[in-house]
């Protein structure tokens, strides 16, 4: 579900604030200070579920290479307890928590800090994942984005579920080693949203921008609040982007594509239904 990102480690996500579901208000900033608010959302993965602990989120403004000046970002009381990350797919995601004031400036890094009580859910049963050690200092990275005197930014991150969650062999252990993922856009973004069936083709659903691939989604189950089939992309920057809906093979369903969609800034562009047949 996601527009095209950049690895962890990697430039980061820096964006305007663009209406959406679920926006906080907030006041304009003040004495030339920036306001940064964490928004924090998810890439596809064929779990039943996939449950983190963040215990914090740091920014340093102290300059690349340096490890001081950290500046604690205030969480959600939501993430007090472990979130499930599938539940920010298909254009969904939480606000970490309220806008922060900050000095205009560089932020150099991001620091993400994992806790304890992080599982993995596969075919109804729950895993304990293996976290590596960085969890203790923090996942750090490196970002390089100016805050302008006076702005309103949204930093996205972008926790990739099916990279991050690796199976060691068939001994039924699961580690989590977290990949994140970021992009950036100073500009008011679009979305695509549209439906898929039928949901036993078990399609995947790809976003091409030209020849690049720029996002996945995995459409909704039946039974979903957002109804059967359902998917949507969300971040995108104006422009034409083309739709490949691939089935799994084994079901014999027929991959299908729908070409030249428009997206305009700050519109949620809605695709005609698509059905698949054998």
């Amino acid at each position: 579900m996601k527009s095209l990102f950049l690895a962890m480690g990697a430039a980061g996500l820096l964006m305007f604030a663009s209406c959406s579901k679920n926006d906080s208000n907030s006041n304009a900033p003040e004495n030339g200070n920036s306001k940064v608010q964490f928004v924090l959302t998810d890439a596809p993965a064929l779990y039943d579920a996939v449950n983190i602990n963040i215990k914090e989120v740091k920014i340093n403004m102290g300059g690349e290479g340096t490890d001081s000046n950290w500046v604690s970002y205030p969480l959600s009381p939501d993430l007090a307890k472990p979130v499930n990350l599938l539940d920010l797919r298909n254009g969904d995601y939480m606000y970490m928590g309220e806008p922060l004031s900050l000095p205009a400036g560089t932020i150099s890094q991001i620091r993400l800090v994992l806790g304890d009580g992080n599982t993995v859910v596969v075919n109804g049963q729950s895993y304990n994942l293996s976290t590596p050690s960085a969890q203790q200092s923090g996942l750090k990275i490196k970002f390089n984005q100016t805050l302008e005197p006076n702005g309103i930014y949204k930093i996205w991150l972008d926790f990739d579920a099916a990279r991050s969650v690796v199976k060691a062999g068939n001994s039924g252990i699961f580690n989590l080693k977290p990949v994140l993922y970021a992009k950036m856009e100073a500009a008011t973004f679009g979305a695509i949203k549209g439906t898929v069936l039928p949901s036993v083709a078990g399609t995947t659903v790809y976003l091409l921008k030209g020849a690049d691939t720029v996002g996945s989604a995995i459409p909704e189950k039946a039974g979903s609040t957002y109804g059967e089939g359902y998917y949507k992309f969300i971040n995108l920057g104006t422009g034409t982007y083309s739709l490949s809906f691939n089935a799994v093979d084994s079901t014999n369903y027929k991959d299908s594509t729908v070409a030249n969609i428009m997206v305009d800034a700050g519109k949620t562009t809605d695709v005609p239904k698509v059905t698949l047949h054998q």
